[in-house]
């Protein structure tokens, strides 16, 4: 799969933040963010880490793990706890500002955006004396026939 010009400017933003807070900029690393553009929808890092070996990419879980959380802290990376479970990941850049609506029998995840929510969330800010910076809604429910849910993988 090709690298588009937008993979080339994340691997420059996570470049000049290794190289800012003196990681080292590994080919591994760089490799988790080609194969996270790939990819079109959340995962958490066990998805990825056999995602990348099933291509043929020799990674180890701990550099999955170290690189996730470094490509998050640096901003390319959205983390995300839905219901209690592992830590899921998206690209930031893919679909800013928006939410998630999660159903709790099949685990399925729709993202979506709702401008009131974000009149609500100015609002409230403002009225508390903050300024908003960003925001994460998540609304859990369940699907309309959760039993016939083709999402539903529990037996």
């Amino acid at each position: 799969m090709p690298v588009s010009a937008d993979n080339e400017s994340l691997k420059k933003q996570f470049a000049e933040f290794l190289k800012r807070k003196k990681y080292r900029g590994t080919q591994e690393r760089f490799n988790v963010i080609d194969r996270i553009s790939e990819l079109d929808r959340h995962f958490n890092a066990d998805e990825l880490y056999l995602y990348m070996n099933g291509r043929g990419d020799r990674i180890s879980r701990a550099t999955i793990y170290s690189t996730l959380d470094l490509l998050t802290t640096c901003g390319i990376l959205m983390k995300h706890r839905f219901q209690g479970g592992s830590a899921h990941f998206e690209l930031a850049s893919r679909m800013p500002d928006h939410d998630h609506l999660i159903c709790v029998e099949c685990g399925r995840i729709e993202e979506f955006r709702d401008e009131r929510i974000d009149e609500i969330r100015d609002t409230v800010s403002g009225k508390l004396g903050f300024r908003p910076m960003a925001h994460s809604l998540q609304i859990f429910a369940t699907c309309h026939d959760p039993l016939a849910c083709p999402h539903n993988t529990q037996e």
